[in-house]
């Protein structure tokens, strides 16, 4: 399996949608061999996914995937991890979930200055900001807000 082929033809592929590449990594499940693709983005649905499917299918050559291979490829869904300052920052105004080792907070990503995020959160119907610096967030990780 050539993933850095895949990887290159993929991220050509969905380019023009904004979108980009989560993870790929080969797994197996129910005793098939499965190369599973997750995408990341705002405008992700259905019809994206699937054209994006075809077009990547179209593009592989032969060696590309092995014959005993499916293709999965499918979003990161609404909630996912931010696993680092960069990631974060590409999430200004987003509704995220904060944990520290001392407490938990969800609210809105509003500003990053050097190492330190701040957040807005509703404590009690009071919006409130507080500052935290990036090495003390145990996880922090997108919500949708209902």
């Amino acid at each position: 399996m050539r993933l850095e082929v895949i990887k290159t033809k993929l991220s050509e592929i969905i380019k023009a949608d904004n979108l980009t590449i989560y993870s790929i990594k080969p797994k197996k499940e129910f005793g098939e061999k499965i190369l599973e693709i997750l995408l990341k983005g705002k405008e992700i649905n259905t019809n994206v996914l699937e054209a994006i499917h075809l077009q990547l299918f179209e593009a592989l050559e032969e060696g590309d995937l092995p014959d005993d291979y499916f293709l999965e490829l499918s979003s990161m869904g609404a909630e996912y991890p931010l696993n680092s300052l960069s990631e974060i920052s590409e999430h200004l105004n987003f509704f995220v979930e904060v944990r520290t080792s001392k407490y938990s907070l969800i609210g809105y990503v509003l500003e990053i200055e050097g190492q330190t995020i701040t957040f807005e959160y509703n404590d009690k119907g009071q919006f409130r900001k507080k500052k935290i610096k990036y090495d003390e967030i145990v996880n922090i990780t997108t919500r949708v807000k209902v």
